[in-house]
């Protein structure tokens, strides 16, 4: 299949521009041709969003005719050959390795120190002189954290806690790194109700550069992990399904993805959680806790909202999921997680803007 892509806006710092027409391909094996967004004759309402340049979305025309007509190619001008596909994995072979420590963990225990040199706590304004902490975040390079986009909603988090595992008496010798978010990126396809597109980016005001703080990687596999492979949760959620207040210790948990049509057919059983999506979403995916005994358990309330879901391979951890939304904590029910990989294009035009762009 051939798909024409109309230009809506361009960013310079994404894209590579060629003298002559050229054919790409897209994650999905299709051939791709960028092109001027006059040349696209289908209506608006047939676009849809293929990419990103930061918050500014790249819209797809697909061609029904499975071809690219002469005359199409004849009117082109300017063609633009998106060059990102790879960005986030080889910025993952930049990384340094994390901890060697097990990652064969079971629900609600405590995180060691260093462990996850990738998590961070969000704060968010107050009155008084505690800072309220009620989300979790991922760093993914030296500059840019990744999030929920409903942590930015009613209130933005103002700076991000990393390097510590209690977030009030620390269990350091150095204080906490405590950086100023400089700007926020919620995905512009984001809606609240029903949730979709729950997933944000935070800049940070300054580059990360301490040793024990690293970068997690991105997982960039349109395939999910098997459903018998052990993912992580990690954050300073409640613990008890009755209490809504946080942690002040990192916890982790393990957890198991779901299928769709199992997940799917496990939320309808139950319609009064609080935590209540609409059907699963292509770009989200579920996952159920295990226990030591790898018995299937609840949601265990541990992962805050914004944290990760990731897969640890050796010494490095990929995150898989952010956290999201589901049912009943402490009940049987999945928690719901945005699949990161569908979104690497928007994630990589925003944290590595020029990392794909070959000069002329």
């Amino acid at each position: 299949m051939v798909i024409i892509n109309c230009i809506v806006w361009l960013g310079v710092a994404m894209w590579m521009v060629l003298a002559a027409p050229a054919i790409n391909t897209d994650r999905y094996g299709n051939d791709i041709i960028f092109v001027a967004i006059s040349v696209c004759k289908r209506s608006r309402k047939d676009w849809v969003t293929c990419s990103f340049d930061r918050d500014q979305p790249i819209v797809c025309c697909q061609n029904t005719t499975n071809t690219v007509g002469e005359s199409a190619i004849s009117k082109l001008g300017t063609v633009l050959v998106q060059r990102s596909s790879s960005i986030a994995e080889r910025m993952c072979d930049s990384f340094p390795p994390t901890s060697a420590l097990t990652n064969h963990i079971f629900n609600g225990i405590e995180a060691a120190l260093n462990e996850f040199p990738h998590m961070a706590a969000l704060g968010y304004p107050a009155k008084g002189e505690e800072t309220p902490f009620r989300c979790g975040a991922s760093l993914i390079s030296s500059r840019f954290l990744l999030t929920a986009a409903h942590c930015l909603s009613p209130q933005k988090p103002t700076y991000a806690r990393l390097g510590v595992v209690k977030l009030i008496d620390y269990d350091t010798n150095d204080p906490p790194v405590d950086v100023v978010i400089e700007q926020t990126f919620i995905h512009p396809n984001y809606t609240g109700r029903p949730l979709k597109n729950d997933i944000a980016l935070l800049l940070l005001n300054r580059t990360i550069t301490e040793n024990f703080l690293h970068p997690a990687c991105l997982f960039t596999n349109y395939t999910d992990p098997d459903s018998d492979t052990f993912l992580t949760i990690a954050g300073w959620g409640s613990t008890d399904p009755n209490d809504v207040s946080t942690s002040p210790i990192l916890l982790k948990a393990n957890v198991t993805t779901l299928l769709r049509d199992t997940c799917n057919s496990t939320l309808a059983q139950n319609k009064s959680g609080r935590r209540s999506p609409n059907e699963l979403q292509e770009s989200q995916l579920c996952a159920l806790g295990r226990n030591a005994q790898n018995e299937t358990t609840g949601d265990t309330c541990v992962g805050d909202s914004g944290g990760p879901l990731e897969l640890v391979d050796g010494r490095r951890r990929y995150i898989v999921g952010v956290t999201s939304s589901g049912k009943l904590c402490g009940s049987r029910w999945p928690g719901i997680y945005t699949r990161v990989s569908r979104y690497l294009d928007w994630i990589e035009s925003i944290v590595w803007p020029a990392g794909g762009v070959i000069p002329n």
